[in-house]
């Protein structure tokens, strides 16, 4: 089986929810956008994503990672709890991901 990794090039943004003690610190974004040219890859080729390019697409255990570095994961959309779980949707613009990360050093360096 091959394995595909992706560099993420578009922006993200550390969002808040809640109130008080309840209050948590999440990241969300776009992991593709569709019909859209890319940043370089690899620093000399673009590339177009189709709108139907998910269609057949295993999503069933996608891992976030912390510089694409199997041994920092971020969050997982298999984790059932809050702290941990990725969400992703599909719309219109593109693969949509939402995550509270792992309570981590390697989390906490990248949320600040």
């Amino acid at each position: 089986m091959n394995k595909e990794v992706r560099h993420l090039t578009t922006k993200i943004e550390l969002r808040s929810a809640g109130e008080g003690g309840e209050k948590r610190h999440f990241i969300e974004g776009y992991a593709l956008k569709f019909e859209k040219w890319s940043e370089p890859l690899g620093g000399w080729f673009k590339e177009i994503i189709s709108r139907n390019a998910l269609d057949s697409t295993d999503l069933s255990n996608v891992v976030a990672l912390f510089n694409h570095r199997q041994d920092y994961p971020l969050a997982r959309n298999t984790v059932s709890e809050d702290v941990g779980r990725l969400e992703l949707e599909t719309d219109a613009i593109g693969l949509k991901f939402r995550f509270i990360p792992t309570d981590t050093s390697y989390a906490k360096d990248l949320m600040v």
